[in-house]
């Protein structure tokens, strides 16, 4: 992110989650890395008049205008509807009464506002995260507070945005390696959730991963609908449920120690085992079109997971050859094969 001498820019990448999902809601540990192939980008625009207190929004070339930041808070639109403009709305709502309110950041001017991604709809690469990261990155510059604000209270805030003012049920690991703009190895134990409020995360360089793919096919279902009953599951201690997140964490910490000794074998087999694990949590019915693709990748030499929740599966290119033979066979699905830019 930089600020020019009138323009505020942010650009935030979509997120894979490597290894642990979804134990990052339960004290779990996870990896996440950060997929450049897909962005979210915002642009805000300060108004040469300082007392222009007006807002210029531009969603994907939708075009709205509202008063202020504070009638927005005050008179808050109906936030159901889909699209990005719920997130941004949503993202501008929160800053204005968790931050300027509150007095944490001052008061300025009106702005304009464009946002648009690439990133694809609800297919695990946490493209609505990417979204309220880079509006509040913009908005915290905006303000003055520029990066005054740690990374993890960066991503608490982008959770809040979503889970407080959205409804949407969101694990914990999403946003941060987003707020980090790095691959974060992340640690959620009870202990460090409760006594301090975040985790233990840590840095892992991005030169350990191996050559990666990924594939899609088309808009996908909500994660938190994927997710709606594992708060509930967890909570009455369910004898699978409490055991798979055991595990799942388990297939990070030991995928952390594959990346560091560059045993990709090792980090193949924890990402084929974190996908069979889910699959145990969830149901194969629940994983829809996904379970298929995953055996397919499989068939053809290649270990697959999800990187989050939604239609897509990521997995480590074993081979020259790999992208040859399965663009293909995934296309014949209508699915779509790329090389990961990580």
């Amino acid at each position: 992110m930089r600020r020019g001498a009138e323009a505020v820019y942010c650009s935030i990448p979509a997120r894979i989650g490597l290894l642990g999902n979804p134990s990052d809601g339960y004290n779990g540990q996870c990896i996440s890395a950060l997929a450049n192939n897909w962005r979210a980008r915002c642009v805000l625009t300060p108004h040469e008049n300082r007392w222009d207190f007006s807002l210029q929004l531009d969603c994907g070339g939708d075009e709205r205008e509202y008063k202020s930041m504070s009638d927005l808070s005050a008179n808050p639109p109906d936030l159901s509807e889909d699209g990005l403009y719920r997130l941004v709305l949503a993202s501008i709502i929160h800053f204005q009464d968790e931050c300027v309110s509150s007095g944490l950041a001052m008061e300025s001017s009106g702005f304009k506002l464009k946002l648009d991604t690439n990133i694809p709809r609800q297919v695990g690469l946490a493209g609505s995260s990417a979204i309220v990261t880079s509006v509040i990155r913009c908005l915290l510059t905006h303000h003055g507070l520029g990066t005054a604000l740690q990374p993890h209270a960066v991503a608490d805030m982008v959770l809040k945005v979503e889970t407080d003012r959205l409804g949407i049920h969101a694990g914990l690991q999403d946003r941060l390696p987003q707020a980090y703009n790095k691959m974060l190895h992340m640690d959620f134990r009870e202990e460090l959730m409760i006594g301090r409020g975040w985790g233990a995360y840590s840095h892992l360089e991005e030169s350990l991963l191996p050559t990666m793919w990924m594939a899609h096919g088309g808009t996908g279902i909500e994660s938190g609908k994927v997710h709606a009953d594992l708060p509930q599951r967890w909570a009455e201690q369910e004898p699978v449920m409490v055991r798979v997140v055991n595990e799942l964490a388990w297939c990070a910490h030991r995928g952390k120690e594959a990346l560091v000794a560059g045993d990709m074998a090792a980090l193949s087999r924890e990402i084929d085992r974190n996908f069979d694990l889910r699959t145990e949590l969830f149901g194969e019915e629940a994983l829809g079109k996904n379970l298929e693709m995953v055996k397919l990748a499989r068939s053809l030499g290649s270990c697959a997971k999800q990187p989050g929740s939604g239609g897509a599966i990521i997995g480590i290119i074993p081979d020259d050859e790999f992208m040859e033979r399965a663009t293909p066979a995934f296309a014949e699905h209508d699915w779509e094969l790329v090389a990961l830019e990580l």
